[in-house]
């Protein structure tokens, strides 16, 4: 693999990540309700439901796993010593979170939050072995499983655990237990994924020699995990606290944070970066590669430039009226060729762009 098309790798995986969260995040504000349980549900809605659909969270944690693999190339490439390279990624997730917390007022449960929160717990796992990272990765996915099933559980006796979900952040504690613990991304199990990334990373310059044994055992291991999740739903009646508590282990459901479903949800977003990273080999696609990883390099701003769009374009213009998933993704197509666009004019006479410049800037 050429050095070109290593460094490519991630920005383009990066690029699409990004294209798919912009369509399903335009879905679930959009439609709300009708987008979570429609009355006649098509398999397009099935595959697209924010809460339960295939798609939903597997944009979101490529792009959680090609951050990972950022800090791995990061470190690599930088002579800086340890505590300076620690220092700025403690910066860098810093900022995001400042910048996250500002768009959760108008964006909520957006993943530039816990984005900022998973650089910082980076900082102290940078260098850490391999063994480390799996043992960490391994602890983040069943604290995170473990805690969900126990609040089914209690759910089934009557018990509230609503204030493991606070609706907004107006204490230290609603600020803790949403970065660890709450709505749609949390350390717990999320880090695993950088955890992931980061093992990646650290070995992404010998793709070649690994990269098909990884790639059938994260099928093999995927596949695996969702014929176990399905017999256990199809044999376990959740009649009982202690059925609840396993059926939502077993889960490949965003919301239950099963074992299961990190396991999938990994699984598939390695598969997909394998395979951009085939695709990044291709010299007869040298022209579009450079135009997604110019995308890709960009992708901050267009993140946020895609919560102002909507919000300009749906909730102050109106122009834009919650018709089913078609208008969504229609919305979405515009938006993304727009920002792509603009992206590469910018990227043609600035360089980077412009909140990447900022992020490189405040962060160090």
């Amino acid at each position: 693999m050429t050095n070109a098309s290593r460094i490519a790798t991630p920005d383009i995986a990066r690029a699409l990540a990004l294209s798919g969260v912009v369509a399903m995040n335009y879905h679930a504000y959009l439609n709300r309700s009708e987008a979570i349980r429609p009355l006649h549900p098509s398999v397009w809605q099935d595959i697209f439901n924010p809460n339960t659909g295939f798609l939903t969270t597997r944009f979101a944690a490529l792009f959680v796993l090609v951050a990972g693999v950022s800090l791995s190339l990061f470190v690599e490439k930088t002579s800086r010593q340890r505590q300076k390279i620690q220092l700025t990624i403690f910066r860098r997730g810093f900022f995001l979170l400042v910048v996250g917390y500002c768009v959760e007022w108008i964006w909520h449960g957006t993943i530039l939050f816990y984005y900022g929160a998973y650089f910082l717990l980076a900082t102290f796992f940078i260098f850490r072995t391999t063994r480390t990272l799996l043992v960490t990765a391994f602890l983040a996915v069943v604290a995170g499983s473990a805690l969900q099933a126990w609040r089914l559980s209690e759910a089934f006796d009557g018990h509230r655990t609503a204030w493991l979900e606070p609706r907004s952040i107006s204490t230290p504690r609603d600020f803790l237990i949403r970065v660890f613990a709450s709505y749609t991304h949390p350390l717990l199990p999320w880090f695993a994924f950088i955890c992931a990334g980061i093992l990646l990373g650290r070995h992404l310059g010998s793709i070649a020699l690994w990269r098909a044994k990884v790639a059938t055992s994260a099928l093999a291991v995927t596949g695996c995990a969702y014929l176990l999740s399905h017999l256990v739903h199809d044999f376990i009646e959740p009649t009982t606290q202690w059925n609840v508590a396993l059926r939502s282990l077993a889960s490949t459901n965003p919301s239950s944070r099963g074992i299961l479903y990190s396991i999938t949800t990994c699984g598939v977003a390695i598969c997909v970066f394998l395979l951009v990273s085939i695709w990044c080999e291709k010299r007869s696609l040298d022209r579009l590669k450079n135009i997604l990883q110019r995308i890709g390099q960009t992708t901050l701003t267009i993140y946020i430039a895609h919560v102002l769009f909507y919000n300009g374009i749906v909730n102050r213009l109106h122009w834009v009226k919650p018709t089913g998933i078609d208008t969504a993704l229609v919305l979405s197509g515009v938006f993304l060729c727009l920002a792509a666009a603009l992206s590469l004019c910018w990227t043609r006479f600035m360089g980077q762009g412009p909140l990447e410049r900022l992020y490189r800037l405040l962060g160090g």
